[in-house]
């Protein structure tokens, strides 16, 4: 977003090579991308505590650290997301690609001092908006064993 904020609103602004993403103002301004082959190749990275992901346009792969259970999804078969293929063996090659180019770009991007995958997060995820100063019911307690 950076990026193309900055070049939106004519700012003079260096970019920083460290962070990623680009500009996509062009868009914004009803043409098309610079590099038509941009559009094939834009990759989603997300994470939510020690919960990382990876989309691209066939596939979504979910890791959670330390130990799963991870997701691997193919988008083109299964857009609803039905049918959890990781640790298929067949789709083992992909998921060994997807989960390498996600700890890539996290090694090159994430501040260690701030490494979600890190983070003492547990629960089965947000159940109510967050407000400042109730952040503690804001969670889904994990669930007892």
């Amino acid at each position: 977003m950076l990026p193309t904020l900055v070049e939106y609103l004519g700012l003079d602004h260096t970019h920083d090579p460290r962070l990623p993403g680009r500009s996509f103002t062009d868009l914004l301004d009803g043409g098309s991308p610079a590099d038509t082959s941009d559009r094939n190749r834009v990759v989603v990275y997300d994470e939510y505590g020690p919960v990382r992901m990876i989309r691209t346009r066939d596939w979504k792969y979910v890791h959670r650290y330390p130990h799963g259970p991870h997701e691997l999804y193919d988008l083109a078969a299964d857009p609803g997301e039905e049918h959890n293929l990781s640790g298929n063996p067949r789709q083992a090659a992909t998921q060994a690609e997807l989960a390498g180019r996600l700890d890539e770009w996290f090694a090159t991007y994430v501040d260690p001092t701030k490494d979600g995958a890190r983070l003492p997060v547990s629960g089965s995820g947000q159940r109510t908006p967050v407000v400042p100063g109730a952040l503690t019911t804001a969670f889904e307690p994990p669930p007892s064993t």
